[in-house]
């Protein structure tokens, strides 16, 4: 099972986070002037609707919608038998059973006079959701994840810490016994005492010191062996690399080392890095060439105005 049992631990995520990026959310909702704003959920597409309600699914697809001045409303095809259990664990009140969440919004909207609705990254949606929103007399107005997420807050950057220490850990720890090892039973090591750490998402990639990192394929683990680990911790991600050798590098990177940053918080890692000094929960992994080896080692900062902190 991908996700677990899933449950609301208030005390890592206290209810008054939620509140307060549902505020930047109606502001959005008063300032572009609409009725509402709907944020689309999957199995794969989860983050956005986890991150302003704490919804996540098993497997389903969802709408979030988010009424001017009002608490979001859950369109949803799971069963209404788990409906007591999703209010346990989310800040939804409300949810109406949807085998069509594009159909239940257009009931919705009709029922309450809605003429203009915001639409989280509308041209990310799938294609079949898409075509059928846009075929609605409904005007949609794009908007884009940046407006809905803003710069990480302190609860984001601990939940993000905390999904990088069980990282490191894990890693330092299993790392220095994995040389009689192949690279898959490294693998299923790491991943059987990160899930058991808490991760809720596990990806391991290996280099054998030749090229980049990819999913092990069955090779012995060496001395010029790196493993990069990136896990899930209640919606917070984290990644961290090491090589088998130790071999580190300080920053900012000298000769012979290569960066590469990417952002774990706000807009998804492919969209945009932004400014090196603009608040955000970075990934920052250094290629090392060392005696014809390629290595490679990294971590997760907290990005800001004052450089870097590791988290």
């Amino acid at each position: 099972m991908k996700r677990g049992l899933v449950t609301w631990d208030k005390d890592e995520l206290p209810p008054e986070e939620l509140a307060s990026r549902l505020t930047v959310v109606h502001n959005v909702v008063r300032t572009k002037g609409l009725d509402a704003l709907v944020l689309y959920s999957d199995v794969w597409r989860c983050n956005d609707a986890r991150y302003l309600s704490n919804y996540m699914p098993y497997w389903n697809r969802a709408f979030v919608v988010v009424p001017r001045n009002e608490k979001p409303i859950l369109l949803c095809s799971l069963s209404p038998r788990v409906y007591p259990w999703i209010k346990t664990v989310t800040v939804h009140e409300t949810i109406i059973a949807s085998p069509s969440p594009p159909a239940s919004l257009f009931k919705l909207g009709a029922e309450r006079g809605w003429k203009r609705l915001g639409i989280c990254d509308l041209d990310g949606l799938p294609a079949d959701l898409h075509a059928e929103l846009t075929s609605g007399n409904t005007e949609l107005v794009d908007i884009s994840r940046a407006e809905v997420r803003q710069a990480p807050s302190k609860i984001e950057v601990q939940m993000h810490a905390r999904a990088a220490r069980m990282a490191r850990e894990v890693l330092e720890k299993e790392l220095p016994t994995a040389k009689a090892r192949t690279d898959h039973e490294l693998t299923g090591q790491l991943e059987l005492q990160l899930r058991r750490a808490g991760a809720e998402d596990v990806v391991v990639l290996v280099s054998d010191g030749t090229g980049t990192p990819v999913p092990p394929y069955g090779s012995a683990v060496r001395p010029h062996t790196s493993v990069v680990v990136a896990i899930e911790h209640n919606g917070h991600w984290a990644k961290v690399t090491r090589n088998v050798a130790g071999v580190t590098s300080s920053l900012p990177a000298r000769g012979g080392v290569t960066e590469l940053r990417e952002i774990l918080s706000g807009p998804y890692s492919w969209e945009t890095i932004g400014d090196a000094a603009s608040p955000a929960v970075i990934s920052l992994q250094l290629q090392i060439q060392a005696r014809n080896q390629t290595l490679y080692y990294g971590d997760t900062y907290l990005q800001g105005e004052e450089g870097l902190r590791i988290l």
